[in-house]
């Protein structure tokens, strides 16, 4: 059997071969500016001339360099800084170690270039990669030809990344997917903390997020994300879309915003130019809080000016509480209320107005209209002795209104009533009530909505799929 030996490398060229043999005195006498000590252990050397560099060749080395170690089968050094290792690689640094093939190493400013299945992990956290550059003084570590990120909670791939070992913090960039409990995501880019379990991503954001407790699905479309695993929280910024499905349900609803979050428990709200629409109604607003209470009740307040359309009737206040069961549905409108909706005979608007309002909606139907406070009224119908146009403006302590299959059946007028009709010739005088307002051409199309988001969906999730790297496999695989 051989005999094993040890040879202190200081980072300075061999000058003679005896040289790699003799001990130095110890590291301590070098002053920290010096050079950094660098010990080998090997169990055969062969030293030889090339190209005018004094090389050495090693069975089995041992590099240990302050607290870096590095064993292989086989140890090569290139006489110029340089030292290549190949055969069952594994370097160890404090918490980490990697894994590989082969292994370049730069002695002097203590930087490694690991290929060939290259693994990296500290016990909670493994990085697969054919390719990474480890730095050792940073504790820093750079992958570039693609890599498979692991801990506890999280599993990300992407074409690039960079992971902080002190900091157990990781950068990934380009074809980024993420998938935690919950949640999948495409992005261009991601920041991830192990430690607390958030995320960040930027950039063509796909989000599918799974409901732990119902069988709601939402997929989200954002500029950028925040997601705090922990709390199932995120938080999406810039063209923010987002298609909610509930398989029970049988429905379909997207929410257009500048900022969208979504909490646990499916409770969601939304700030800036934002676009509701389901198959009952659609709304704009400036702000959205949408909560699920007991058995499945979604109450959600819209704030300010909210529009709402219901099939054709268009509705405005200064705020409206929605309240959503899955079948019957109603809307809740304070202060400065206006109703307008088509007359389907006359071609006219007719229109309502008041403090408060009531609408219910049964199996997305428009079924009730209710008024109160304030009431006044602008009403078009058809005349019962020649079935011609007649109009009337009037006024109350209320007036509700019935539905069937969307069309006015039914008025019903409360105490207090005061009108006026008007026929013939004298319905051109029948001017609308102050503060009309009915845009259709503002409603947003729901189906355009979500043909539009599908299109874009698809686009971003139509990702080439990275072959995950597997540490044990061979060039047979």
């Amino acid at each position: 059997m051989s005999e094993r030996r040890t040879v202190f490398l200081w980072v300075v060229p061999f000058l003679v071969a005896s040289v790699c043999w003799t001990t130095p005195a110890s590291a301590q006498d070098a002053t920290e500016e010096g050079p950094k000590e660098v010990q080998v252990a090997f169990d055969s050397l062969r030293v030889r001339t090339l190209d005018g560099l004094t090389v050495a060749e090693w069975l089995r080395p041992v590099l240990r360099q302050e607290d870096f170690e590095l064993r292989a089968n086989n140890g090569y050094d290139e006489g110029n800084g340089f030292i290549r290792f190949w055969g069952d690689v594994v370097i160890i640094e404090k918490e980490d170690t990697i894994r590989a093939e082969q292994v370049r190493y730069q002695r002097e400013d203590r930087i490694g270039e690991a290929r060939g299945n290259v693994r990296m992990t500290d016990g909670e956290v493994t990085l697969l990669a054919p390719f990474g550059r480890y730095f050792s003084e940073q504790e820093v570590t750079v992958f570039e030809e693609g890599v498979t990120y692991e801990d506890s909670a999280a599993v990300l791939t992407s074409d690039w990344a960079r992971y902080l070992s002190e900091d157990n913090r990781a950068e990934f960039a380009g074809n980024v997917s993420l998938a935690q409990e919950g949640m999948d995501l495409q992005a261009d880019s991601v920041l991830h903390l192990r430690d607390s379990e958030e995320s960040w991503a930027w950039g063509s954001i796909a989000a599918d997020r799974t409901s732990l407790e119902d069988s709601t699905r939402t997929l989200i479309l954002a500029d950028s994300l925040y997601r705090a695993a922990q709390v199932d929280s995120i938080r999406v910024t810039g063209n923010a879309r987002l298609l909610q499905m509930d398989s029970a349900a049988s429905d379909t609803l997207i929410l257009e915003a500048g900022i969208i979050t979504v909490r646990p428990g499916e409770s969601l709200s939304a700030q800036d130019s934002v676009i509701v629409a389901s198959a009952g109604y659609a709304v704009r607003a400036d702000s959205l809080v949408s909560n699920e209470g007991p058995s499945q009740r979604t109450e959600s307040q819209l704030r300010g000016n909210p529009i709402a359309w219901v099939e054709d009737t268009q509705l405005v206040a200064d705020q409206m509480d929605l309240s959503d069961s899955g079948r019957a549905d109603t809307i809740r409108a304070m202060g400065n209320v206006f109703v307008a909706t088509p007359d389907s005979a006359s071609g006219r608007v007719n229109q309502w107005s008041g403090r408060r309002l009531l609408v219910v909606l049964d199996a997305d139907s428009l079924r009730l209209l209710d008024i109160r406070e304030q009431a006044r009224a602008v009403l078009f119908m058809e005349s019962e002795e020649d079935g011609s146009t007649v109009g009337f403006n009037g006024s109350g302590d209320g007036l509700q209104f019935r539905f069937v299959e969307g069309a006015l059946d039914q008025v019903s007028f409360y105490t207090g009533v005061e009108g006026t009709y008007y026929a013939g010739a004298l319905l051109e005088q029948l001017t609308n009530l102050p503060g009309f307002i009915f845009t259709p051409e503002d409603r947003p199309g729901r189906q355009r909505l979500i043909a539009a988001f599908w299109m874009t969906w698809f686009d971003r999730t139509a990702r080439p799929q990275r072959q995950q790297v597997d540490p044990l496999c061979d060039d047979s695989c």
